[in-house]
């Protein structure tokens, strides 16, 4: 019988199975000047929402590095940001998936896809899931399978994804357009 993986041990095996491959055989920070890694505006608003748990691996917090609430998908979250650059193992899993997103709606199984929040930062995102790495992805969708194994990061998924999908639903459904 499988037991569930616990909140975090299914994030530190997630961690590690993104800890090497990246999107690129190459540093794509260098196509868009590391656009993901920073924060908008003079409140530097932006960052990786933090996984269930994450938030312990940043004691003590590495220098650069910021955490401040963010109640937009789970009450209890908390985004992380960094001055631009940071060290790979210092990242959070969220940075780590991007341009991907885990996918998961209730009672189903998570899937895969290119994060429409990525489209104003990212230059891979035109290219779609065939321009990355296939190493990249296969290591992202054992990470999401993991992710999804575990009670509390499933939980986290599901809201991700009602939440990825209320911000990019069409004008005409948001009650918006007359």
């Amino acid at each position: 019988m499988n037991t569930p993986e616990t909140t975090f041990g299914a994030l530190e095996k997630a961690r590690a199975l993104l800890s090497n491959p990246t999107p690129l055989h190459q540093d794509c920070g260098h196509l868009c000047g590391a656009s993901c890694c920073r924060g908008e505006g003079a409140e530097n608003r932006g960052g990786m929402l933090l996984y269930p748990g994450e938030e312990t691996l940043y004691v003590p917090l590495p220098e650069g590095f910021a955490i401040t609430r963010d109640t937009s998908v789970m009450p209890e979250g908390r985004l992380l940001t960094c001055r631009g650059s940071c060290f790979r193992g210092d990242r959070p899993l969220a940075c780590r998936l991007f341009p991907l997103a885990v996918f998961l709606e209730e009672g189903g199984e998570p899937t895969l896809a290119l994060d429409p929040r990525a489209w104003p930062v990212c230059p891979l995102m035109p290219s779609g899931m065939d321009g990355l790495s296939p190493e990249f992805v296969g290591a992202a969708a054992e990470a999401a399978q993991v992710l999804a194994g575990a009670p509390g990061t499933r939980e986290f998924l599901i809201r991700q994804t009602a939440h990825i999908r209320w911000l990019h639903r069409p004008l005409w459904e948001s009650g918006a357009v007359s």
